[in-house]
């Protein structure tokens, strides 16, 4: 088996992903809740990096599996910055035994609106372009299971396991942040058919989230009308979404 198992919000890690399947040959297969897996073979575990850590739907997920039997083992993060974070350390702590074999990142345009204001498609398609030749480093390394770890110096981690523990903190008020501009809502239900977690629900024709939000913001995001916010830069027009990933991509259901 030759599989990379990935989750993606706006479509960064899964054009990752799919450059990784074009060259090496792997199945892609996307992160779902509640799967209990015993996997062997090459394994990759794919992800956007979140508050220098990993979601909470990539933690939950590998709880739920089993790679004893896994030849390779290799995590490749998206991220905006120049790190994996603390990611490392949270798997192999989740791994209970089998340790990851290989880790890199993969710099791709930020898309956390809360704070950073995205690139429109020109500007992301020019830093994607600058991001190549990682790509393919990590390609060719990959193709020659390389076993590569680089670890993050203590006083990174330190801050780094601050800034995350404060943003799961939050996720348990994420649901309350987001509004709607119910006169641009067209009740096409984007927004539900994206969120990896089936966190919204349409009610009376527009968009209502439950308490489970990841915080990928795929929602607010690739909203064809922009009508949703959750404040911060997201009050302003620009939104994001992978120039080389259709939105039909995105959707986990319907």
């Amino acid at each position: 088996m030759k599989k990379i198992y990935y989750f993606s919000g706006t479509g960064n890690t899964l054009y990752l992903a799919k450059y990784f399947k074009e060259k090496l040959g792997y199945e892609l297969e996307e992160i779902k809740l509640g799967e209990k897996l015993k996997l062997t073979g090459e394994i990759g575990l794919m992800f956007p990096i979140y508050a220098m850590g990993i979601p909470r739907i990539v933690e939950e997920f590998i709880k739920g599996i089993d790679v004893q039997d896994v030849e390779y083992l290799f995590i490749v993060a998206t991220c905006g910055l120049d790190s994996y974070g603390i990611s490392l350390c949270q798997i192999n702590r989740l791994l209970k035994g089998k340790k990851v074999d290989y880790i890199d990142y993969c710099h791709m345009p930020d898309n956390y609106i809360k704070l950073f204001v995205p690139l429109d498609k020109e500007e992301a398609e020019r830093d994607i372009e600058q991001s190549k030749s990682k790509m393919k480093l990590i390609s060719e390394e990959l193709s020659g299971k390389k076993r590569k770890i680089k670890r993050v110096p203590f006083m990174k981690k330190l801050s780094y396991c601050g800034l995350y523990r404060f943003w799961r903190l939050g996720l348990s008020v994420s649901y309350s942040k987001f509004k709607l501009d119910k006169k641009r809502c067209v009740s096409c239900e984007i927004c539900k058919k994206v969120c990896p977690v089936e966190n919204i629900e349409m009610v009376n024709g527009n968009p209502s989230w439950k308490k489970r939000c990841e915080d990928c913001l795929a929602c607010v995001n690739l909203c064809p009308t922009r009508a949703i916010s959750c404040g911060g830069k997201s009050k302003l027009e620009k939104r994001y979404r992978n120039p080389y990933i259709d939105i039909k991509e995105l959707m986990r259901r319907g």
